[in-house]
This record gives structure tokens, C-alpha cells and sequence, in this order.
């Protein structure tokens, strides 16, 4: 049975300066050697996160709690998603979408003008255990826009 609860605990209170180390068990879906991140946030950063590559430190991501651009965002885990991430109460996760920039997105002749998140397949952690997984939600896309 799937479980669907609001997106994202706070880490240690809003604005709060904090890292976390977290192991994504698999990596990520098409990188599968990507399994060790360290998450970053504080008062100059927020609402956004930045998401380090441990294994390729050349790789690095920004996140978003995804209810922030998609107020009603609604996060399905699978039974077994939630084995993977050790079973936790909803208000033990971090869930956050990689946004990406404008910049990085079109090509020279069709520029995009807006970011995007991805709400396809956010990262659901578990911040007792330090475990995390990326989650597909087949009912979003992994182009949402965050702007206007």
C-alpha cells in the first residue's frame, strides 16, 4: 500500500545552517555510482539546498522542497520505498526536487526561460538514518517550471 503525506520535514528548524551526509543505496536512477551526498542549507540559501557528489565531486545539484514551486505536491512511497528507507515516520524525511537552471536548459536558438524541477523523481531522505532514495512519481513531470 502506498503511503501519500505533504513533502518535507525542516532540517533542524527553518533557515537553520545544517549538512547532512546521506547514503543513497543504487545512486541515483541512470547513475548508479553516485551514492554518497552531502546536503547543505542555511539562512542565505533557503528555500534551496545544495546537494554534493561525494563519489564525483565534480557533481553537484541544487534541491527544493518541491512544495514550494507545487504547493500541493503530494509524496507516494511504495512498501518498498519505504523498506529502503528504514520505515520512517513522515516527519523524519527530507524530500527534495533538483531544480534546474534556465541556463542549462534549451539550446541557442530556442533559450528557455525558466528553471525547472524535477517532481518526477525526488530524493526522499531519511534524516535519523542518513539513508535516502530517489523516488519516481509518475503522476508529475521532470520539467515543472518555478517561474511565473
Amino acid at each position: 500500500m502506498e503511503r501519500t503525506a505533504a513533502a518535507t520535514a525542516p532540517l533542524n528548524g527553518a533557515g537553520a545552517d545544517y549538512e547532512i551526509t546521506v547514503h543513497f543505496a543504487g545512486g541515483l536512477v541512470g547513475c548508479a555510482d553516485w551514492e554518497h551526498f552531502d546536503i547543505v542549507t542555511d539562512a542565505e540559501l533557503s528555500p534551496l539546498y545544495l546537494i554534493n557528489c561525494q563519489d564525483d565531486p565534480s557533481i553537484g545539484f541544487i534541491g527544493a522542497d518541491p512544495t514550494v514551486f507545487k504547493p500541493d505536491f503530494c509524496l507516494q512511497l511504495s512498501p518498498e520505498d519505504e523498506e529502503q528507507l528504514g520505515y520512517p515516520e513522515f516527519s523524519d524525511l527530507l524530500v527534495l526536487a533538483i531544480i534546474t537552471p534556465a541556463s542549462s536548459l534549451g539550446s541557442a536558438a530556442e533559450p528557455t526561460t525558466s528553471a525547472t524541477i524535477n517532481l518526477l523523481g525526488p530524493l526522499v531522505i531519511n534524516l535519523k538514518r542518513g539513508i535516502g532514495r530517489q523516488v519516481i512519481q509518475s503522476e508529475y513531470t521532470a520539467h515543472h517550471s518555478v517561474g511565473g
